[in-house]
């Protein structure tokens, strides 16, 4: 395992962490970790309770305080992101990723809502996925009161919420849903299988790891029953089109899906099933951009957000959504 020599001292400090072990204690660190959620003089913050296709779902969403400009006011509805937070399916709420969705917000002048999606594993598949595919047809029936543009509409998230991203865009495709303009997919954990070479060897306790990903598809997918896994169940099957609303890597097919930007790590246990669905992605048609960013691990730019590969990677793909949301 070779790290980014800037990533090493935070690396010497690490402690060895099994967040899965005491889901209670997990969660209740990573809030007291996370941000408030309070607005501020740049972004106005709501929760909201909203119901779409019957499902009820609280969303957190993020308006600008005011235009960036003049000439932004003069261009009518702003571009709109679905935010979509990570936390291995078990962990964490909208507060865990406010400070990427206010710096979107306040940086790019766009609305961001965040749904505050079931956990597993008190809640398995496909409660987290029915909340947040409910939150973007919502936002899209609701562009109007809300102020932003359906045709410049965002699904993004990071780890297994870059997951439940892919899923949404899957199911969006199948079932003539909205039509998504651009798709970011953070670190993203996209299959259940762990049969890769990086998941393999990526063990390190200090990292998000093999142990890690695998506990988390456990919790998340208890109940279903997928051939050729240990997990048990009746409820889909390999050729079921939904098991990709579950688990991305399984879809039958990519064709038809958003432009995609995928940022992967290379010392990550999921490393080399982003690399897959990214070339899976190409082959189909998409327009697909891949990042790969050597001798860091899993959530890098959360572990170690001033080194110079979590500042050039957080510039990139921030650059590259603004891009496909039509914002100059």
């Amino acid at each position: 395992m070779t790290l980014d020599p800037e990533f090493l001292p935070v690396y010497e400090v690490l402690p060895e962490l099994d967040v899965f072990a005491d889901i209670p204690a997990s969660r209740a660190a990573l809030g007291a970790a996370s941000g408030d959620g309070a607005s501020d003089g740049k972004v106005r913050v709501e929760d909201r309770g909203i119901v779409a296709g019957g499902q009820a779902v609280t969303v957190r969403i993020y308006t600008p305080v005011a235009p960036l400009d003049a000439a932004d006011a003069a261009d009518g509805p702003r571009p709109v992101a679905v935010w979509i937070h990570g936390g291995g399916f078990v962990l964490g709420g909208p507060n865990a990723e406010d400070p990427t969705c206010r710096r979107l917000c306040a940086e790019l002048g766009i609305t961001v809502v965040a749904p505050d999606y079931r956990l597993a594993p008190e809640h398995p598949y496909p409660a987290a996925f029915d909340d947040c595919y409910a939150t973007l047809t919502w936002v899209a029936d609701q562009a109007d009161a809300l102020g932003v543009d359906p045709a410049r509409l965002a699904v993004g998230g990071h780890s297994a919420g870059a997951a439940l991203a892919a899923g949404v865009a899957l199911a969006a495709r199948d079932r003539e849903g909205p039509q998504i303009a651009f798709l970011y997919l953070g670190y993203p954990v996209l299959d259940d299988r762990q049969e890769t070479e990086s998941a393999r060897t990526v063990t390190d306790p200090k990292l998000f790891n093999r142990r890690g990903a695998a506990d988390g598809w456990k919790h998340y997918l208890q109940g279903t029953h997928f051939q050729g896994t240990h997990f048990q169940g009746t409820h889909l099957q390999d050729t079921d089109p939904a098991i990709g609303y579950a688990v991305p890597a399984r879809a039958a097919h990519l064709r038809d899906l958003p432009p995609t930007y995928i940022l992967a790590d290379g010392v990550d246990p999921a490393r080399d099933e982003a690399l897959d669905f990214a070339s899976r992605l190409s082959a189909a048609g998409n327009l697909t951009e891949l990042h790969l960013v050597p001798g860091v691990p899993h959530m890098f730019d959360v572990i170690a957000p001033s080194i110079r590969a979590s500042r050039r990677a957080v510039a990139a793909w921030t650059s590259a959504l603004a891009h496909g949301v039509g914002v100059e």
